[in-house]
């Protein structure tokens, strides 16, 4: 479908939006407001109910998570409007919000959302995933939120808070199992004194591929993880406080299917990496891990002045290996091995007063990265299923043709070559967001952040001569010279940014429980510098204006929490990652301008003193604009970019007797029909998916027993298609988890 030059903005929800706004029926109600906790959030780096916060912002605090059994990234998507959450592993993770996708794991590629964990910024793609565990809240702010979060919030943030120590003693376990063999133990334990507590958390789940692998070798889709979390709360007096924590996640997963289209939602898959020298592993696998220490120091200096210096060191290691061609044949193995060093250093201070709140810092993001692309195959079964021995009357994906070319003197010749891209970046922020109450009802808050960026890129590649292409005459490489070879040898590139992104709000209060907000923002996306040619190219940066209009607050008579926002984008320089259909590299283009239209609704009711209801839905246009000038992508969906999500969630918990509780949760989602590629030829139709929880309970929550059942109805789907395997004429797809089921058992000890 084909998309007008530039979107025009629903002018019609804006007039329902402004009255429902100012309708006399939304009113206060004290005895509503008690059967619903107040959301309190950070995203402005202040605590703030989320009603007074003038953005976009979905919460899910500690209870919410475990009621519902979020433990995984992509469980997120179910809850925040907006929001998908793509992970076709633990190495490769896709964050779509509003329809924009942050999916690039080249080393100089740069993130559209940034992943936040302790205030830190963790959003190198390859590193961007941990286990969702002992959690005290997630916040999800859409829209670009440079001036908050930095030029990688460029289309949104997601931020981790994790649990913080306590000086009352508490622990707690859960034990669980399941099908597939799925095992998993989770557990912590807090406590101190007065001036010194300690936390130590920690997590372990297996879970057996679902996917039939023939080769011999392990079922496909599965996990192997370990994480564990020990943290430090130093508080000398009352106006000082040091939180130290340590993170440390480790992934040993079976791989990743990339299955060719006739094997999929079959047992049927034979999938393999041969024994080779540069893949770094000889079966399909990901073995990553992820170190990351964390420093907050907090000290309050006066009842209006807080300094705050946020410090982080994380490593990463995160290697992969896979069968790309997606059938029996070891024509194309690649392995992907992503490592980082990444340091940053945060101040700010804070200052707040009758009518007026906010804060100026600075900070310095410094990170090293490499990407190294190994491939594996055999000649003759290459070239063979390239096309290039059909003179020689040898057909396509022939298992003998190195015997038939020699006469049986060689019956295969190993092949193996790579690619590798580095990056040196570096990044310092001068920052300030001033909040002014106007008039009781107005509240105006400007920002901005001036950012001064050194990027610098690498390429090294190593692709030997064929030999049999030079037994006729060919000096070539497999690739017949298509991808650049620098034998070895390193280029590298470099290039200077600097940017100021500023943001406008303004928060109208309606009457106690209803607030209006209207945003105007700017977001940017780094530079890419391609070295893959040979040449240094230099992609120049995305651009993106936001408008911003919503609603939020309580309706009347009614425990029910609601926010609606509806938001147009304009995007100058929409960079889009692309498979080379010649040597199957992925490299970043410049696809023009692009736009982005929609609305988002957000609802929390307690229905009754039992039943709590949440439900989500977000409407999105999107795609490049259908100017000439955009080249080949003009009017083209976005990547993952559905047009309508939704979902409704429930939590409920009904007394049996004096000592036990009924308990269920559930959740229902929808997605409209995808494209996995911009050129849109790979799409999936939509998609909804059913999770249910039930079990038992004791009356005061200390114990609990869950049997949990996840895409209950068995939906088949599929979460990528095309992928490596594509530029081969091999394309491939990842199929989604089919339903599984697991009993846990939880206890809790102490005060929580």
């Amino acid at each position: 479908m084909k998309k007008a030059a530039k979107r025009t903005f629903p002018v019609s929800l804006l007039s329902c939006l402004i009255a429902a706004a100012a309708s006399p029926s939304v009113q206060a109600q004290a005895g509503d407001s008690q059967m619903l906790e107040e959301i309190i959030v950070t995203a402005q780096k202040r605590e703030q109910s989320i009603v007074d916060v003038p953005l976009t912002i979905s919460s899910l605090d500690r209870e919410t998570l475990k009621d519902l059994g979020i433990d995984r990234f992509d469980s997120l998507s179910d809850m925040v409007p907006g929001l998908v959450v793509q992970q076709q592993s633990v190495n490769n993770n896709g964050y779509v919000i509003r329809g924009i996708t942050s999916d690039d794991g080249s080393a100089p590629g740069a993130a559209r959302v940034s992943v936040y964990l302790n205030g830190t910024d963790v959003s190198r793609s390859r590193a961007s995933y941990f286990e969702v565990y002992d959690m005290e809240r997630i916040e999800v702010v859409k829209g670009p939120q440079s001036t908050l979060f930095g030029t990688a919030a460029s289309i949104g943030a997601m931020s981790f808070i994790t649990a913080k120590p306590q000086r009352e003693f508490a622990s707690a376990l859960t034990v669980g199992g399941g099908d597939y063999a799925m095992r998993k133990i989770e557990g912590m334990v807090t406590g101190g004194g007065e001036t010194l507590q300690g936390r130590l958390a920690f997590v372990s789940r297996e879970r057996d591929g679902y996917i039939e692998n023939t080769s011999g070798e392990a079922d496909l889709n599965g996990y192997e993880r370990f994480a564990y979390r020990p943290s430090l709360r130093i508080a000398p007096n009352e106006s000082l406080t040091i939180d130290l924590v340590y993170n440390y996640d480790k992934a040993e997963d079976p791989g990743t299917a990339f299955v060719n289209e006739a094997f999929l939602f079959t047992d049927d898959a034979a999938l393999s990496v041969p024994d080779n020298d540069v893949l770094g592993m000889d079966d399909i696998g990901v073995d990553r891990t992820v170190k990351d220490f964390n420093a907050t120091v907090s000290w309050e200096l006066s009842d209006s002045l807080a300094l705050t210096y946020i410090g982080a060191q994380r490593e990463y290691d995160s290697l992969e290996a896979f069968d790309a061609d997606g059938t029996g044949y070891e024509m194309l193995n690649f392995s992907e091995e992503a490592t980082g060093d990444q340091s940053s250093h945060e101040l700010r201070l804070n200052f707040s007063g009758e009518r007026i709140n906010g804060f100026v810092g600075a900070s310095y993001f410094q990170e090293e990265a490499e990407q190294f692309v190994g491939f594996a195959s055999e000649e003759g079964l290459f070239l063979s299923c390239a096309g290039a021995l059909a003179l020689a009357g040898i057909e396509s994906c022939n298992g003998d043709a190195t015997a038939l070319l020699t006469g049986g003197l060689v019956s295969a010749l190993p092949y193996e070559s790579y690619y590798a891209n580095g990056a040196d970046n570096s990044s310092l922020n001068l920052f300030a967001d001033v909040s002014y109450l106007i008039t009781p009802e107005l509240e105006a808050t400007v920002g901005a952040r001036l950012i001064e960026e050194e990027r610098e890129s690498s390429y090294r590649s190593a692709l030997p001569p064929s030999a049999i292409l030079a037994a006729q005459g060919i000096n070539s490489d497999l690739f017949f010279g298509l991808a650049l070879n620098t034998q070895g040898e390193t280029i590298a590139g470099d290039t200077d940014n600097s940017a100021l992104l500023p943001r406008f709000n303004l928060l109208y209060t309606l009457n106690d429980s209803a607030n209006l907000y209207g945003t105007v923002s700017r977001g940017e996306r780094a530079q890419v510098i391609d070295m893959a040619s040979g040449v240094e190219s230099i992609i120049p940066a995305e651009e993106i204006t936001n408008y911003e209009f919503g609603l939020k607050g309580r309706l009347s008579d009614t425990a029910l929490d609601y926010s609606l926002a509806v938001f147009y984008q304009d995007y100058e320089n929409f960079q889009v990652n692309v498979v080379d259909q010649d040597s199957g590299q992925i490299r970043t283009e410049n696809a023009g301008s692009a736009t982005n239209t929609g609305i988002e609704a957000d609802l929390r009711w307690s229905a009754t003193e039992n039943l709590m209801l949440l439900a989500n839905a977000a409407y999105i246009d999107a795609g490049i604009d259908d100017d000439t000038n955009n080249g080949t992508y003009a009017g083209n969906q976005f990547r993952l970019q559905p047009e309508f999500t939704g979902a409704l969630s429930y939590i409920y918990e009904m007394p049996i007797n004096a000592a036990l509780l009924f308990t269920s949760s559930g959740s229902w989602s929808y997605r409209s029909s995808v494209y996995f590629d911009i050129e849109n030829r790979f799409e999936e139709d939509a998609v909804d998916l059913l999770n249910l929880r039930a079990g038992i309970a004791a009356s005061d929550r200390n114990w609990t027993l869950n049997l949990a059942a996840s895409n209950l109805l068995d939906e088949e789907y599929i979460m990528d298609a095309g992928n490596s395997g594509d530029a081969f004429g091999f394309p491939t797809y990842i199929q989604g988890a089919p339903r599984t089921l697991s009993l846990e058992f939880s206890k809790q000890f102490g005060a929580f």
